[in-house]
């Protein structure tokens, strides 16, 4: 990323912030990409739990670890505990559980993140930095939960883009105070700004909490992130002198 000053001669790689070196020195990497697979972490409910939360929950981690295709009736309600015969007293089919499964995910992420907007510090960066955080805290504790929103593109597409857009529209309407507040450029569409968060957050998920051992995305990553955002990626001051 662009941090201004003069740009770096061709032949030496850009610089890396200190802050970012001393973080990343002490990371552990695996391998020749520093990339391994987080281990799933199970969440089933408890067998206290109601009949219907613990199929949902079963659902939950079989679709993710299995795939929605690979997962029958049967899996779910062994997972949970529970009466194949039972199943359908809360769902009709495996299709309308797996769709019940992707908006509980969505409910959840999107009161995760209401629930960090609530103690966060004021302004676009604490915002973004809370949000951001309650995203990758969940997908760190349920890794599967992105696979499970991907799949959704194709076993029920309505619903995928639903989930999305129930999640940009309340990025959009934060971007828009922070637009009145003059915390964020107004020549900037909201929406065109909700989508990047988006995009940026699956996407650091992804590498960070799901692909990685430990499922955690590191402090100074988000940082960069937040950085990104509040600079955007200008060219060198230099590069036309």
């Amino acid at each position: 990323m662009a941090r201004g000053g003069p740009a770096p001669r061709p032949e030496e790689p850009p610089a890396v912030p200190a802050r970012a070196r001393q973080a990343r020195a002490g990371r552990t990497r695996t391998g020749g990409s520093g990339v391994t697979l987080a281990a799933n972490r199970r969440a089933t409910p408890s067998p206290e739990a109601p009949p219907a939360q613990r199929l949902l929950g079963a659902a939950e981690e079989l679709f993710g670890e299995r795939s929605y295709w690979r997962t029958t009736v049967a899996d779910i309600c062994a997972r949970a505990g529970i009466a194949t015969g039972s199943f359908y007293a809360h769902y009709n089919s495996k299709a309308e559980i797996f769709v019940a499964v992707v908006r509980q995910i969505n409910a959840d992420l999107r009161m995760a993140i209401r629930t960090a907007l609530e103690s966060a510090g004021e302004g676009q960066r604490e915002h973004e930095r809370a949000s951001f955080r309650a995203f990758f805290t969940l997908l760190s504790q349920r890794p599967w939960i992105d696979r499970i929103v991907r799949e959704s593109e194709f076993v029920a597409p309505t619903v995928f883009r639903e989930y999305y857009e129930h999640l940009t529209r309340g990025y959009a309407r934060g971007v828009r105070r922070a637009q009145l507040d003059r915390d964020v450029d107004a020549r900037y569409d909201p929406e065109v700004i909700a989508y990047m968060y988006t995009g940026i957050g699956n996407f650091i998920g992804m590498r960070w909490a799901d692909w990685t051992a430990g499922g955690k995305v590191p402090d100074d990553v988000v940082e960069d992130v937040l950085e990104v955002l509040r600079r955007g990626l200008p060219p060198p001051a230099d590069r036309h002198g």
